[in-house]
């Protein structure tokens, strides 16, 4: 259950198709991530893949549902030119810094450290590949390339300028050596403007395996919490810096409709200039083109979240089945209605 294409054939969609959306997919490794899936009829998808192998795999596929698709055949950094590709055990921690072999045997966890492969390959600065891409703006950027995203930012502040929300993975503690922390992005983003919406999918460790809260595992101590590690900080930016230009509070409102967040695409509309705009042009008010998406977009959530908890009834039923055995416990069987 997907929200591919959730909002065509809404008033949504029209408003949509006349402000396509461009999305910098940077780090996409396995595809584009689904955060504006609801979007894709009007989103023009690029993804950037530096080795070979991996390019060809992704270059193959079909657009599927986005208005237009590609992948380039680099990676994106602070300096561009040819650089030094670390390649761990775990590929999906491949980065251009070096890796914190203290921290993985800390964790024991050293598949994501242990460097099995050095390459060479070719990296642009965000600038430049927003000129290869043949794009004026980026709209909505995803960028997860282990640690180095804030040398990207850092390096091309006036595209920054321009973006109106960044999906950013964050690091809390020092995966690679001069690693920047969550801390510093978040700082940094507030300079350019931008909010700070939501973490994102965080990651917790612990010393040994990966069985935390609320279970038990054969690991020593048995039980424990797990320490925040890296999550994705969620950026919008601040509508009061947009000015009067009604196109970029639309396409603002936009991706927080896609991602979620329609009470701040609400108040992201009540802008005077972005209002007017789609009473005259459209003959809406901005209640008629958020009020359906929302209603979709909640009914979607609402099945997707009761199917999500229904499957993790299972290994939840399992685990409590074994701590009941292993106290001594004897389970009543269940019996349905019928067999009663």
């Amino acid at each position: 259950m997907n929200f591919r294409n959730l909002f065509l054939g809404l008033t949504t969609s029209t408003i949509a198709q006349d402000h396509p959306i461009n999305y910098f997919d940077i780090g996409s490794r396995g595809g584009f991530q689904e955060d504006l899936l609801p979007l894709a009829f009007a989103v023009n998808a690029i993804g950037f893949e530096p080795e070979p192998s991996e390019f060809i795999k992704l270059d193959s596929q079909e657009s599927g549902p986005w208005l237009t698709s590609k992948h380039l055949p680099f990676a994106i950094s602070g300096d561009g030119g040819r650089q030094t590709l670390f390649i761990s055990r775990d590929p999906q921690s491949a980065s251009l810094l070096k890796h914190n072999m203290g921290l993985g045997v800390r964790f024991d966890k050293t598949q994501f450290v242990e460097v099995e492969e050095k390459i060479e390959i070719e990296t642009q600065t965000l600038s430049e590949a927003l000129e290869l891409a043949n794009i004026n703006s980026i709209d909505y950027l995803k960028i997860d390339i282990e640690g180095a995203e804030l040398e990207v930012f850092r390096s091309s502040p006036t595209i920054m300028d321009n973006i109106l929300a960044v999906k950013t993975e964050v690091s809390f503690v020092e995966f690679k050596h001069d690693q920047p922390r969550a801390f510093e992005v978040e700082k940094f983003m507030k300079e350019k403007g931008f909010m700070l919406m939501d973490l994102v999918q965080p990651a917790h460790w612990r010393r040994q395996g990966y069985v935390i809260h609320p279970y038990t595992a054969n690991e020593v101590p048995p039980y424990s919490r797990g320490q925040i590690v890296h999550g994705d900080y969620l950026f919008f930016r601040d509508p009061e810096t947009l000015g009067d230009e009604p196109e970029a509070h639309i396409k603002l409102a936009l991706i927080a409709m896609a991602l979620g967040y329609f009470d701040n695409s609400l108040m992201i509309l009540e802008n005077r200039v972005a209002r007017n705009y789609v009473s005259e042009r459209y003959g809406k008010s901005i209640l008629e083109f958020i009020e359906p998406a929302s209603r979709a977009y909640g009914r979607r959530v609402f099945w997707k979240t009761l199917y999500s908890q229904i499957r993790s009834l299972v290994p939840l039923m399992r685990y409590s089945r074994n701590v009941l055995r292993k106290q001594g416990s004897n389970i009543m069987p269940f019996h349905s209605n019928q067999e009663r």
